[in-house]
């Protein structure tokens, strides 16, 4: 693109407060034969089963999964904030969230299964990667000394490696994957925009461009 880039951040971790319910439709599939690796858990159908709810209203589903109240997915539509779509799922609640609120007293507001659509590539710096299976056509991933730093700094508060992005890659999206397997990219603007709706327990962490 022609445009200056924006500043752009990994989102390192939203809040994970519970687990895929027993009403979550999954694709399982055998590891691959040839390179013993496992396939990503493929979920058509999201249930969320709550453990607590104090607020959060983006969350982790699970490995590639994320789920967002209706409310705030409105607010991220009238940003313009470009990059994800969303799917009807259900939540329901854990026996911890039982024990915890007993008389069901804290309600949960409608969540819709976010799903970030927007790709970019790296070289990204947190992941190395390998030889391509001749078998299913996936690259390995093996992680860097940057991404094992990335990991421990994001659980203890420490500052984190940046990730690398090729500018030439981006198209315009404010939130977006790369071919590694980490989290998220967002942009300048869509964490100004999680920041003023006061997202809970949302992280980010510099990331940087190349060219």
């Amino acid at each position: 693109m022609n445009a200056r880039p924006p500043a752009i951040f990994t989102l390192v971790s939203v809040p994970m407060i519970g687990k895929l319910g027993p009403g979550s439709e999954i694709i399982e599939r055998a590891r691959c034969k040839t390179c013993q690796e496992n396939y990503r858990e493929e979920v058509t159908f999201l249930d969320y089963q709550f453990d607590t709810w104090e607020r959060a209203e983006l969350i982790k589903a699970g490995s590639d999964n994320y789920a967002i109240t209706r409310r705030l997915f409105d607010v991220f539509e009238q940003a313009g904030l470009k990059g994800f779509t969303t799917q009807p799922m259900k939540t329901s609640r854990g026996r911890i969230f039982d024990r915890i609120d007993p008389e069901h007293k804290v309600v949960i507001p409608e969540f819709l299964r976010w799903m970030v659509v927007g790709r970019a590539d790296g070289p990204s710096g947190w992941w190395e990667r390998g030889p391509v299976c001749p078998k299913c056509g996936r690259p390995e991933w093996k992680r860097t000394e940057a991404g094992a730093k990335a990991l421990f700094a994001a659980v203890s508060g420490q500052s984190i490696p940046p990730r690398v992005i090729s500018a030439a890659s981006w198209s315009g999206d404010d939130v977006f994957l790369l071919t590694d397997p980490g989290p998220p990219v967002v942009t300048e603007h869509f964490k100004q925009v999680a920041e003023g709706q006061k997202v809970e327990g949302a992280v980010f962490s510099p990331a940087e461009w190349v060219a």
